[in-house]
């Protein structure tokens, strides 16, 4: 039966293959950001983000120095849920405000990303944001927790949602969000609450990932299936002060279909603190993230003080973006 394969193998252009699909090499510009340290972007050539939209990998930059909102979002969510103002800014003169009342949690704000967001062979999808949480997020009863989201790049199927097992073919997700605790004594602390930013992503494998960088937590599923959520966690915590400005970028590099070539990566004021590789996002062609959420929800609601969080310097890209480089910093 051997020698039966080997001579129809020669025959004509048939071919000896197992006939397995190869995932292709990463591009080149994966690897951009992986440094130690500091890791510039492209926003290294635009001082205090001026012009940045004009790169060629840039999808969209939101900067807030006309004033108003102009970044697009689905029944213009984010500019009927923030305010501009020109008390405080990273950089330029405004910044956005975000605020919560009691007892609320805030809507979920849609960037609808473009066709040209997917033209590269191996696409990978970049947010960056500036903020910075003013000291009412401190519960003020230190046994009590607080959770807000962050912002992120999303695959979204109509009728999915968080209750919605990722399977391949539905949904998923990479992004960030805030959670504090205590009572602590650690020098990071907020008047003993410690403050973090953290990666998450719901996908339908995030048991069979690799993290070089960071602490993989599993979350179990509420019906007691087969997971679809992870967060990652640097290693040390990466503690937050209230009232100073951190800018976070997260990047959702995409896989190949059916395979676990894709990776998930957040950086803290251009420092790569979270990596997971060996990712699974999607088993399908055409699911390929559609939209960016400029995340207003809150997770935790009752809580009687109003919280305020300042915004600025947004940017989605193709490309790694990097901390902003501040004019008065060069």
């Amino acid at each position: 039966m051997k020698f039966l394969l080997l001579a129809v193998c020669m025959i004509g252009s048939l071919s000896c293959s197992n006939n397995e699909k190869k995932a292709p090499p990463d591009p080149d510009f994966w690897a951009e950001g992986l440094s130690d340290g500091l890791n510039p972007g492209l926003s290294a050539d635009y001082p205090d983000d001026i012009g940045i939209a004009s790169n060629e990998f840039v999808i969209a930059a939101e900067d807030f120095e006309t004033g108003d909102v102009q970044i697009p979002t689905e029944e213009d969510r984010y500019a009927l849920n923030v305010e501009v103002t020109s008390d405080v800014s990273y950089t330029g003169n405004y910044s956005a405000i975000h605020t919560w009342e009691n007892g609320e949690n805030g809507p979920t704000t849609r960037f609808i990303l473009p066709a040209s967001a997917h033209l590269d062979e191996k696409p990978a999808y970049f947010v960056r944001m500036c903020m910075m949480y003013d000291d009412s997020f401190h519960p003020e009863d230190l046994s009590l927790g607080v959770g807000v989201k962050g912002f992120g790049i999303y695959a979204e199927s109509e009728g999915t949602n968080a209750n919605t097992r990722c399977d391949g073919t539905n949904w998923y997700n990479a992004s960030i969000q805030f959670v504090g605790w205590g009572p602590s004594q650690k020098p990071e602390a907020n008047d003993g609450f410690l403050w973090v930013g953290h990666l998450y992503s719901y996908n339908p494998a995030p048991d069979r990932v690799d993290v070089p960088i960071g602490e993989l937590n599993v979350t179990d599923a509420s019906d007691g299936g087969t997971p679809y959520r992870f967060s990652v966690y640097a290693t040390p915590f990466q503690y937050l002060i209230f009232n100073e400005w951190n800018c976070f970028e997260v990047g959702l590099y995409l896989n190949t279909p059916g395979f676990s070539d894709g990776e998930a990566r957040l950086w803290q004021n251009g420092v790569l603190i979270s990596r997971v590789t060996q990712m699974r996002y999607r088993d399908t062609e055409d699911l390929k993230p559609n939209y960016v959420q400029l995340n207003l929800h809150r997770t935790t609601e009752d809580f009687p003080q109003t919280m305020l969080r300042w915004v600025d310097n947004i940017v989605i890209s193709r490309r790694y973006i990097g901390p902003v480089q501040k004019s008065n910093e060069k």
